[in-house]
């Protein structure tokens, strides 16, 4: 009876094991974090993170492979990269109900992680000069009078900031991006620095993506070519942000000198997700990592700078099911139940 009760206790404290690990250890990880483009901030970002990951676990193999925020959702779902570091609800949204971008659904294939920040806002500028011309001074300016515009926008298979915002937009206002060619207009695609380098050269009349807020480079190009912030009803701009599980902003009066007011704007949350494929230590290291090194995440700068938190890692206003290694962490740390 006594050998039958010792072998017993050895089997339950087997099954027991993988729910006891201990991952408080200093051991390596490896993982690769994609979302971001080859050039710009937000490879600047993920570049940074990772490497405090790779100081919090020495000899850790945690590398950056250049996608976008779009196709990173895809290739965590895939299995092609384990985290994606620059999905909003759009892109959340959009790959769950499997609408463009995306070709089917992706739900139950990737987990929410953390917040990276709250702070990232939609930029709506016009040039002053297309502006008078044009007499307009809002979105419903822009409803009424169809002018013919040259649209700097970005390309749809980067939907947080064409479809989850521009178009969102557009739509809450009844028209749509189709609807600028018809009125004579033109686009053109393409990444923030793409569109504001074409209204620094007289090539488009109006801005619509996504920029650090101030952003340093829409002030030089202000003081070159006169911008005009495109004016909004709150409500209106509150719509157009709910499509998507983003927020109503108000850019507050004299963030830039050519806002004499404050201007509502669509404030998007920017999220860090892992595949259903990672495994919990991987997931719990990371997020341990930025959590107990909140100020250097803080130095990697611009939309970090102010918006990252460690009390806010674990808000997800997508409702996306949170990966159990960072549910852990959470758990542990009493920030989540």
């Amino acid at each position: 009876m006594l050998k039958i009760r010792f072998c017993l206790a050895v089997v339950l404290a087997a099954l027991a094991a993988p729910a006891l690990a201990d991952f408080t250890d200093k051991k390596p990880i490896t993982a690769t974090v994609t979302g971001a483009t080859p050039s710009g901030y937000p490879r600047t970002m993920v570049e940074g993170l990772n490497a405090l990951v790779r100081d919090t676990y020495p000899g850790s193999s945690v590398s950056f492979k250049p996608n976008s925020p779009g196709g990173g959702v895809l290739a965590i779902a895939e299995g092609q990269a384990d985290f994606t570091a620059t999905a909003t609800g759009t892109e959340i949204k959009l790959a769950n109900e499997g609408k463009f971008p995306f070709k089917a659904s992706l739900s139950g294939r990737f987990f929410f992680v953390t917040e990276l920040y709250d702070n990232q806002y939609v930029h709506f500028l016009m040039t002053k000069e297309w502006a008078d011309a044009n007499g307009i001074k809002s979105w419903s300016d822009i409803a009424a009078k169809k002018p013919k515009m040259r649209l700097a926008i970005n390309r749809p298979d980067n939907p947080q900031v064409s479809i989850g915002g521009p178009y969102a937009a557009m739509e809450a206002h009844g028209f749509t991006i189709q609807d600028i060619e018809k009125w004579g207009g033109s686009y053109v695609l393409g990444n923030s620095a793409i569109g504001l380098a074409a209204i620094t050269d007289g090539k488009a009349d109006v801005f619509m993506n996504a920029r650090n807020m101030p952003d340093a480079l829409v002030k030089d190009i202000a003081s070159k070519r006169p911008l005009l912030w495109i004016d909004d009803d709150p409500a209106k701009m509150g719509q157009a942000a709910g499509v998507f599980d983003n927020k109503l902003g108000m850019v507050p009066k004299g963030t830039y000198e050519f806002m004499e007011k404050d201007y509502p704007t669509i404030r998007m949350s920017v999220f860090l997700l892992a595949g259903k494929h990672v495994p919990d230590e991987v997931v719990y290291k990371y997020v341990k990592a930025l959590a107990e090194n909140e100020e250097r995440v803080k130095a990697i700068g611009g939309t970090l700078k102010a918006g990252f938190a460690a009390a806010k890692m674990p808000t997800n206003p997508s409702g996306l099911p949170i990966h159990p290694g960072a549910l852990r962490y959470y758990r542990e740390k009493g920030l989540a139940k």
